[in-house]
């Protein structure tokens, strides 16, 4: 017994069981979490860390390269880079596809920690971040005020930062702008000298003196009690009075002790005014639109605190409203999409009853995913709502065909049971294996290892649940309904679409009789896609233009902050002043001593009176000068990235800044580059010390001593953290006011030696002034130096590529140098590479299922040629409307050579179901394609109209991501094309194949004979 039949035999059974997966997933709606994107990760981590008032240099040497051997020793690392600045640094390792990146960032700190002895002794601190879409700050906060905030730590940190933490849903808050104060012991050079203190003694000594341990447990009396020696250091007078020398010598006498902030090395303005920063970032199965409106409850109540009064607080990025207004677009889109579908089904069916019951398919299918989503842990996201918008068009197709047929049986004169069980019976193959090809043009990219895996999972799984579910409600919902009404009494009035159908089957006869006119049109349509491939433009990560620029005042050196606030308070204020001219809406500069940028953020588009690259040349045009940089825009990619990176490659920073500089000279004569700049900076001054290494001997002195005791001096040294009232404190001990030491100051350094006498600094080290190295890059561990080149309006991927290719083969480079391509390039390459491996597969899987069905090898043949007139008509659609194939696009081929089968699929079966019953093939070619007109033609016109919001839209996935018009123009472009061809050349292709297999069987047949 077929599915319809026990549907219609068993009504109330099939109603119940439906009833109840519509409330799972009514239930599952209010379940399901709002996120921005579902939690992604990628085989890649980095490695970040920081190490105060060094070099490049000796981060390099001392921090990175032994880091990098350590790491290269963990089995699936790709690749591994790295950059060395001032005081800071990064390890960036990349493992192959599929690796599991949760136990390989275990593993990298286990290799950290291996290597801890090879690292200097003070360096203490460095995270592990692991690359993930769904992770990054769910809310950005910045706090302004007219007040002096610079000492406000301790208040904020009460009444922001810690009631935030104890939110519901928020998994860590970061407050920056404001320093935690710390206990400064600063050391006075001329007191030093006076008592002979030896600095690195005094270390060693403060650190021993700080301590608590336990020390087992007594008896007394019948009790057990632990026994825990205290010597804790807990307040500024603890550390003055601290006896650390002969004649009761303290702290106090050779120091200043205090408890202050820290001196910041950075700050940040927003709307002009200096600026705080709070970072919150959510729970990983939080609700990220139900956190934010939680947080953003608590700002309103802190508002009202009587602290708090004065202080503003702004949301500078919020990931609930780009979920929130993408998710919106969609939904708005795919209900105009839904309503132009059913238009398109009154249209042909003209019973407003069958439209209704065919439409059902559409909200029982959704709503059967949603539930599946609650199981299957998947989120509501960018991703797969995009994937149920995607499939809002194609749900109604196997009811179309379904009622479609039971109308055919119906207008036979059959009662309404009997029709719904035949109609529903004879195509429920031809759905079902049309369902099929469409579910498994996705199982190559959701289970395999690639790094768009991920993404496709959330984009497949929703399409292939939804159209499993419109197939079991085509089959069973949709005939159990249609027996129940009853069938129009009066004649039919003959329609638009009938008068078509009459039309259609006389060109059809013609056609398909004249075999040089249909062979020489299926080879000329095919030949065709010479025209479009040779002109449209082909990116598969094309850029998109946010309405965030980035002005970067390329410092030259580096300055005092107050110097640095000076060129940025007049940039900003030249920007202000023509804010409404420019469209901006707000202004966020961060800066340090040597570098700053300014985000100009504009307002929407809707409200834009110019394109992005029209403010940036009328900003531009009068920007002011500042004497100690040359401001200029920087292109921001959707990654953060520049457009593309070449590297030079060798040991030598100074030899590799020579090859840059070469490059950038001869990529700016080029055409089609906007820009080019070479990262080679010159770094700061610096003064370097030749250590003597006889006189430091004749002292009793090693050159790493006298090292160690500069270091401790002008850099200063974190001590053991002592405990406060809320949390720990840190301990600094450094030489006074040594930021606004000179070179004179440095060389009175005193430095002990063995006989507990002093000598300066000046007497064991000669002193050179130089630049020192800028920040230093490392690829798979070879040095190397990044040249940024912004591509120019137009300028695609591959014209790039070559033009940097002629020019980078034409350098001639020293012995041991070379240059290589950034990951721009290499992730087209991989991406296009993966795409039409998967494509390829869903191919093979497709033909599989056909040739199940039609059992033959040679019938799916014609049906597979769909898929290529498609694809040509995708190319024709972007070349008309100048849209460039991108990764989007190759989704949307995906997608298309699932549905363009199915109408291939429903006409073919119909045809040899004819031939079945006695036609000829003519006839059974002509009346199968008269009476599958109505279905394909519906079919194609709900899917093509549900997309037509998004074609013509502009809706970014995630409000700032990639469009959704290439992929919706691709399934439009190429379902409109292959349509017209299924219903003309298909038929066509049918006869020939068959031609072919008469004439294959009949040579067997021969040679049997005279075998």
């Amino acid at each position: 017994m077929s599915l319809p039949e026990i549907s219609i035999k068993r009504p109330i059974t099939t109603i119940m069981i439906f009833v109840s997966l519509v409330v799972v997933g009514l239930i599952a709606t209010r379940l399901v979490p709002l996120e921005y994107f579902p939690d992604i990760t990628f085989p890649g981590a980095s490695i970040n860390f920081t190490y105060p008032n060094s070099s490049p240099e000796e981060i390099e040497e001392r921090i990175v390269r032994p880091i990098e051997e350590a790491v290269a020793t963990i089995s699936g690392v790709e690749r591994i880079n790295s950059g060395s600045g001032e005081a800071d640094g990064n390890v960036t390792v990349q493992f192959k596809q599929g690796t599991d990146i949760d136990l390989k960032a275990i593993e990298l700190k286990e290799k950290i920690e291996s290597v801890r002895n090879q690292l200097p002794d003070d360096f203490e601190y460095y995270q592990i971040f692991k690359f993930q879409d769904g992770g990054g700050n769910t809310l950005q906060l910045r706090i302004s005020s007219e007040r002096d905030l610079s000492n406000a730590y301790d208040l904020l940190n009460r009444n922001l930062k810690q009631r935030i933490e104890r939110l519901d849903g928020v998994g860590q808050v970061t407050l920056y702008g404001v320093e935690k104060k710390e206990i400064r012991i600063e050391l006075l050079a001329d007191r030093l000298l006076q008592y002979n203190v030896d600095i690195n003694q005094l270390s060693s000594r403060l650190n021993q003196a700080n301590f608590s341990i336990s020390a087992g447990k007594i008896s007394d009396s019948g009790l057990r009690y632990n026994v825990r020696p205290i010597g804790e250091l807990t307040t500024v007078e603890d550390f003055e009075n601290l006896i650390i020398g002969d004649n009761n010598l303290r702290v106090k006498d050779i120091a200043q002790v205090s408890y202050s902030s820290p001196t910041r090395q950075y700050a940040r303005h927003l709307d002009q005014k200096y600026a705080i920063g709070l970072d919150i970032v959510k729970e990983s199965s939080a609700n990220t639109v139900a956190t934010v409106e939680r947080v953003l409850k608590e700002i309103d109540v802190i508002n009202e605190l009587p602290e708090m009064q004065g202080i503003q607080i702004y949301e500078m990025n919020n990931q609930a409203e780009g979920i929130l207004s993408s998710l919106r677009e969609l939904f708005n889109a795919g209900v105009l999409g839904a309503c132009l579908s059913i238009f398109v089904l009154y249209f042909f069916l003209r019973q407003f009853t069958s439209t209704m019951i065919v439409a059902t398919a559409v909200p029982f299918s959704l709503i059967v995913t949603l539930g599946f989503f609650y199981f299957l842990n998947i989120s509501l996201n960018i991703l797969s709502m995009m994937g149920l918008m995607l499939a809002v068009g194609m749900l109604v197709d196997n009811a179309v065909v379904v009622t479609e047929n039971i109308h055919r049986y119906q207008r036979k004169g059959l009662s309404p049971k009997d029709a719904a069980i035949f109609g529903a019976k004879e195509v429920s193959i031809a759905v079902t294996a049309g369902t099929f090809t469409s579910v498994v043009v996705f199982l190559p990219n959701v289970i395999n290892e690639s790094f768009i895996k991920q993404h496709m999972y959330y984009i497949g799984m929703p399409i292939m649940i939804s159209l499993v579910s419109s197939l079991i409600i085509s089959l069973t919902i949709i005939p159990l309904l249609s027996s129940k009404i009853k069938p129009q009494t009066k004649e039919r009035k003959r329609t638009v679409v009938d008068r078509l159908s009459d039309h259609y089957a006389k060109f059809l006869k013609k056609f398909i009789s004249n075999r040089w006119i249909s062979t020489i049109s299926i080879i000329l349509l095919f030949l065709s896609v010479i025209i479009p491939a040779g002109f449209m433009s082909f990116d598969m990560f094309p850029d998109t233009e946010e309405r965030e620029i980035d002005l970067a005042y390329n410092l030259n050196s580096a300055y005092s902050l107050d110097r640095v606030k000076v060129a940025v308070d007049k940039v900003e204020a030249y920007l202000y002043e023509h804010q409404e001219e420019f469209d901006i809406e707000s202004v966020y500069t961060y800066y340090t001593p040597d570098f700053a940028l300014s985000t100009i953020i504009l307002v929407e588009e809707k409200e834009a009176t110019k394109s992005v690259q029209d403010v940036k040349k009328a900003v531009e045009a009068n920007l002011p000068t500042i004497p100690i940089g040359d401001p200029s825009f920087e292109f921001r990619s959707r990654s953060g990235n520049p457009a593309v990176r070449v590297f030079v490659q060798g040991e030598s920073m100074d030899v590799l800044a020579e090859l840059a500089d070469q490059v950038e000279w001869r990529m700016s004569q080029l055409e089609g580059f906007a820009s080019v700049k070479s990262e080679a900076e010159l770094g700061k001054d610096e003064v370097s010390l030749k250590i003597d290494h006889e006189r430091a001997r004749n002292y009793g002195l090693t050159s790493q001593t006298v090292a160690r005791s500069v270091s401790n001096a002008v850099r200063g040294q974190n001590l053991r953290r002592v405990r406060g009232e809320n949390s720990e404190i840190n301990v600094v001990l450094a030489l006074q006011n040594v930021d606004k030491q000179s070179v004179e100051d440095l060389k009175e350094l005193p430095i002990t030696t063995d006989d507990d006498e002093t000598v300066k600094l000046s007497s064991l080290a000669e002193f050179t002034q130089t630049k020192g190295p800028g920040r230093i890059f490392r690829e798979n561990r070879k040095t190397a130096l990044g040249i940024t080149i912004n591509l120019a309006e137009g300028t695609t991927i591959d014209d790039a590529r070559e033009s940097i290719s002629q020019v980078m083969n034409q350098i001639v480079y020293p012995a041991g140098y070379a240059w290589s391509y950034g990951r721009s390039f290499s992730n087209d390459d991989e991406a296009l590479g993966t795409m039409l491996f998967n494509i390829a597969v869903a191919f093979f899987l497709i033909y599989l299922v056909m040739a199940a069905l039609f059992e033959s090898l040679l019938y799916p043949t014609s049906v597979l040629a769909c898929i290529f007139y498609g694809i040509i008509g995708i190319l024709w659609f972007f070349l008309i409307t100048g849209t460039t194939f991108d990764l989007m696009a190759m989704i949307g081929i995906l997608i298309l050579m699932g549905i363009v089968v199915n109408n291939g699929i429903v006409l073919i079966d119909h045809i040899i179901h004819l031939r079945s019953e006695g036609m000829s093939r003519t006839e059974a070619v002509v009346q199968g394609g008269k009476d599958r007109m109505r279905p394909i033609l519906m079919t194609a016109g709900t899917t093509v109209l549900g997309l037509i919001p998004l074609c013509i839209g502009t809706t970014q996935i995630g409000g700032d991501g990639p469009p959704y018009f290439p992929m919706a123009r691709a399934i439009v472009g190429g379902l409109t094309f292959s349509t017209i061809v299924s219903l003309i050349v298909l038929p066509s292709i049918y006869i020939i194949l068959d031609d072919i297999s008469l004439w294959s069987k009949r040579i067997s047949k021969a040679s049997a004979i005279k075998n």
